[in-house]
């Protein structure tokens, strides 16, 4: 694959998207004391661009921390987000793109992107109505007698503002393990109001005398929120980068997108691949540009994503719903009434609301059809939803607007032939395995999925075993996890017939960033060296980090210690009096944390003992 060059005019371009932020006004009803409130959006322009953050993806994992390429010197901050992929932080734009110049010329840098903006997906809305319209509009109540043939939980990972789980309806509906990405935490409580309200069209609990109804009905399903959104309606590619791998780990069955923006990531491709990888659809909102061109909005219009664009209670084709050949399906997405943090009821549109109508029935379908991979649930709703507009699929309606009916009738056709159809073998989509340890820079785990054949076989259940769980450990859902160095075998049993099929993997440890720091013997005016592991920063000060003392505990410290990096040989560092050592014994400690030219910082405390003699 050839690098993707990041054109350094593009960081200084400004696009046009439809602002996902929503402003909050009190409704009429509320105004007098009821419940309720109304959300108007008010379209402003965005830049798709966050200027000062760079993704950049390595042409290969870093066997040691030596070999990671240096940063930029401009660059302010390094964070891995995935397996050989790093957001870099700078100061400005200016430095932004002279580390963007540098890296494109790097010959270990496959990838340069800027950290693009993703944006939630609401528009302007005036009305506000108490009747939930779209449930009998999609029929979803059809789908609903079959939750008690429910064999499993079903998580739907929302990745958008947060949740407000103090809400009655949200009650045994949030799975655990939510994480924001916005501040690196575990407080995912909802500052903007969209993904409680995402949430609440996918999940609210049925028939429990309050709040409204999800789509989902009586099925057991569980949301996960994974905050990328802040305050201000906005997120980044990274944010989702990091959520969706993070939903793939926590083992979600469906992933909701209620956000988008015009520029495409690989990045966030490659995020979206490896949760099909893992089994995993991903549902977007088509976005709600009509006005502005319909431009393409990612992550809708990736090909492993199904994009839902909107429609309204008489199935026209919603003004503000963008339109082009990406688009999948269509779900009503105007006037949805659903939650709001603080127990409020608001009226919402957008595609935002669209999405996980259908989000719902994709987690329905994994309900009644465990394992079915991504793509069959993206086909099978597409094929039984009711044709609009021009026949068979278009632009504007995609395959046509969400059919649970249909639905319904073709997953009793699917659970009567898989009562009776017995597996005859299984495959996984890997044959080795390469994992390391004890470097944070490398991946230490990975993912397994198997295939069980046929497709529609009626016992799809599989149980996972490591030959050696000391060496790599694996649980039932096939991920894999380095323990120690050696080679282990992972393999997969199906429970219809014991058919196995496995994968060797070899795990690989790591050295870290290290000293090598012998006691030693030096005369009263020698200048010794210490030798790292690694390439030192040669105009780094690196005097706060070496203490020399009288005393094996570090006190009675010697003041005056110089300490400097050798130019030519960046592993070494010289340590001297500015005078002479006097004859005696002293301690050298060189403290965790000291920086290396690659960014990593060395990961212990060190002592060496030595004599002038």
């Amino acid at each position: 694959m050839g690098k993707s060059r990041l054109l350094l005019s593009s960081l200084l371009s400004v696009l046009l998207l439809s602002s996902g932020r929503a402003t909050l006004l009190p409704s009429a009803a509320a105004a007098a004391g009821e419940p309720g409130t109304r959300t108007v959006t008010a379209p402003d322009l965005q830049t798709d661009e966050t200027p000062s953050e760079l993704l950049v993806h390595y042409t290969e994992l870093p066997r040691s921390v030596a070999t990671v390429p240096s940063l930029p010197s401009e660059t302010g901050n390094a964070e891995s987000i995935a397996p050989s992929v790093q957001l870099l932080t700078f100061d400005t734009l200016q430095a932004c793109e002279k580390a963007a110049e540098k890296l494109e010329n790097n010959p270990l840098v496959e990838t340069v992107e800027p950290n693009y903006t993703r944006t939630a997906d609401a528009v302007p809305n005036d009305p506000y109505y108490t009747d939930q319209w779209w449930l009998s509009h999609v029929k979803a109540p059809s789908l609903w007698p079959l939750a008690a043939k429910q064999t499993k939980p079903i998580v739907v990972a929302v990745i958008d503002s947060g949740i407000d789980s103090s809400i009655l309806d949200f009650a045994g509906r949030i799975a655990p393990g939510g994480y924001n990405f916005t501040d690196s935490s575990q407080d995912v409580r909802d500052t903007n109001g969209h993904g409680t309200s995402v949430s609440g069209v996918i999940a609210a609990t049925l028939n429990n005398g309050y709040g409204i109804a999800g789509v989902t009905g009586p099925f057991d399903v569980r949301i996960l929120p994974l905050k990328t959104i802040r305050q201000d309606g906005t997120g980044t590619v990274a944010m989702n980068v990091q959520a969706i791998d993070y939903a793939i780990r926590q083992h979600a069955d469906v992933i909701n997108i209620s956000q988008g923006g015009v520029s495409a990531s690989s990045f966030e491709q490659q995020a979206i691949q490896r949760a099909a990888d893992a089994g995993i659809l991903i549902v977007a909102s088509a976005g709600n540009d009509a006005d502005k061109g319909n431009p393409v909005i990612y992550p809708a219009a990736y090909s492993q994503v199904l994009s839902v664009a909107s429609v309204n209670r008489y199935n026209e084709h919603s003004a503000f719903s963008t339109y082009n050949e990406e688009v999948d399906l269509s779900a009503p997405g105007e006037k949805i009434v659903t939650n709001w943090p603080g127990g409020k009821f608001m009226s919402m549109s957008g595609t935002s609301f669209s999405a996980p109508i259908a989000a719902g029935a994709a987690a329905m379908i994994q309900a009644e059809l465990p394992g079915l991979p991504p793509q069959e649930t993206k086909t099978l709703l597409m094929e039984t939803a009711k044709d609009l507009g021009a026949p068979g699929r278009d632009p504007i309606y995609g395959a046509g607007v969400l059919d649970m009916e249909k639905l319904s009738a073709a997953l009793a056709v699917r659970l009567e032939k898989a009562k009776t159809v017995p597996v005859t073998g299984i495959q996984l989509d890997q044959q080795m395995m390469n994992l390391t340890i004890g470097n944070p820079a490398t991946a230490s785990g990975g993912q397994l999925t198997a295939r069980v054949l046929p497709d529609n076989a009626a016992n799809r259940a599989v149980t996972w075993n490591s030959s050696d769980p000391l060496v790599a450990k694996v649980d039932q859902t096939g991920a894999v996890t380095a323990v120690s160095k050696g080679q282990a075998v992972i393999t997969a049993k199906t429970a219809d017939g014991g058919f196995t099929a496995s994968v060797s993997v070899t795990v690989t440890a790591i050295a870290p960033f290290t000293g090598d720091f012998p006691d030693m013997e030096i005369d009263d005016a020698k200048i010794f060296a210490i030798k790292f592991n690694t390439a030192l920063k040669p105009d780094f000060d690196y005097t706060g980090y070496v203490q020399v003392a009288a005393q094996p505990d570090s006190t009675a410290s010697i003041a005056g210690t110089a300490v400097q990096a050798d130019p030519s040989d960046p592993r070494m560092l010289y340590v001297a009096k500015p005078s002479h050592w006097a004859k005696g014994t002293y301690y050298l400690t060189i403290k965790k944390g000291l920086p290396a030219q690659s960014g990593k910082r060395l990961n212990r405390d060190t002592r060496l003992k030595f004599t002038v003699r």
